[in-house]
């Protein structure tokens, strides 16, 4: 799912958006018509996630750095008016398609709820998809990501609370991206279903914490050190290509004991040199076209792509036979509704988080140490 938020503000971290379109665009191409049962759409999700962990840890980390304190106040107010306006609207208009019978629907109150307060993932864990609103199955992802921001930030202030550095923070997220496969290894033995595996909270919070332990431990965003000692030509020439080439084979194995286990595992690793390579080098001509103007705005589009592509692909093929073409028009389609969630909802919404938070108490260094 994407992150939501972009990078354009006071804090600006090259090719962030580029990682967005490349992810959505991964996830669209897996929900369209054209090649879904060859094309690992699944992958672009794991972007979302670690890079959702990396850019949020890396805003709070900046906060705490600058301020000696986090809001959770402030935080919870630009999730929320980020995040649940633009879901709501796709929520509504699911139901109003599936009410006046564009598309095949099943909806119920059970399941709009599990929408509504985010408990989607395992709503499907548990029910399936009957109840929900046609093609809004997606928003599990969405639910896997709140319930990291409900818990990652008061848990990360409870830790520095104690006293314990960054970098012992980052160290113990470690440990958990760690045992993480050896918890769905556990289930898989235990015999959970693939969605206990794939869309659960506790399955798919290690790509979030890897990107938050990489925005504690070695962000370059920040001015850290890469996680190893190595030459920028060691990093561009081996670590970043052999992590592509990796990931991209990982992607591509089809057994699903493999990609349900320890596949995200792999593809954690393999995304730390390449984001950070990314990030550093964006005048290389990877980072040129990760940076140019129409990746950069369909990056800034892509949590409402996200939301509402199921929806426009599934009511383009009730027109359109020729599953190429149908995906082609539905991508069209899908960027011009997002662009105008962007200038309706999100742009008004953004000043209106900024006028709020300019309301909100904040505290100096100075005056949170003597507290």
């Amino acid at each position: 799912m994407p992150a939501p938020g972009n990078t354009h503000g006071p804090l600006t971290i090259p090719s962030l958006d580029g990682f967005r379109a490349v992810a959505v665009l991964l996830v669209f191409v897996g929900h369209g018509f054209t090649a879904p049962r060859i094309w690992p759409g699944h992958v672009g999700v794991t972007i979302f996630f670690f890079l959702s962990g990396y850019l949020i840890t890396t805003l709070l980390r900046r906060e705490y750095a600058a301020s000696g304190r986090i809001s959770l106040q402030k935080f919870y107010l630009r999730r929320a008016l980020r995040i649940l306006p633009p879901a709501y609207i796709t929520i509504i208009a699911a139901i109003v398609i599936g009410a006046i019978g564009l598309l095949p629907a099943t909806t119920d109150i059970w399941g709009v709820l599990a929408e509504v307060f985010n408990y989607t993932n395992y709503y499907i864990v548990v029910v399936g998809h009957e109840g929900l609103p046609p093609e809004t199955s997606q928003l599990w992802s969405l639910a896997v990501e709140e319930h990291f921001y409900l818990v990652f930030p008061a848990a990360l202030i409870l830790m520095l609370r104690k006293q314990l550095s960054i970098t012992v923070i980052g160290r113990i997220l470690l440990i958990a991206v760690a045992i993480a496969p050896l918890w769905r290894i556990a289930l898989t033995v235990g015999g959970a279903d693939f969605y206990r595996l794939y869309t659960s909270t506790d399955t798919r919070f290690d790509t979030l914490l890897a990107g938050a332990a990489m925005a504690l431990l070695w962000n370059p965003a920040l001015g850290d050190r890469f996680v190893v000692r190595v030459s920028e030509r060691t990093l561009a020439a081996v670590l970043v290509p052999a992590g592509a080439v990796v990931f991209a084979a990982t992607s591509l194995v089809g057994a699903e004991w493999f990609r349900l286990t320890i596949a995200d595992t792999i593809q954690i690793i393999c995304l730390v040199p390449i984001f950070w390579w990314l990030i550093t080098k964006p005048q290389s001509w990877v980072g040129k076209i990760f940076n140019s103007r129409v990746v950069v705005r369909i990056g800034l589009l892509s949590f409402s792509i996200y939301l509402v592509h199921r929806l426009v692909l599934a009511l383009t093929h009730t027109v359109i036979a020729f599953n190429p073409l149908n995906d082609f028009v539905a991508l069209i389609v899908t960027i011009a509704i997002a662009q105008l969630i962007y200038w309706l909802v999100e742009k008004p919404l953004g000043r209106v988080r900024k006028r709020l938070e300019t309301r909100l108490p904040t505290r100096s260094r100075a005056s949170a140490q003597r507290s």
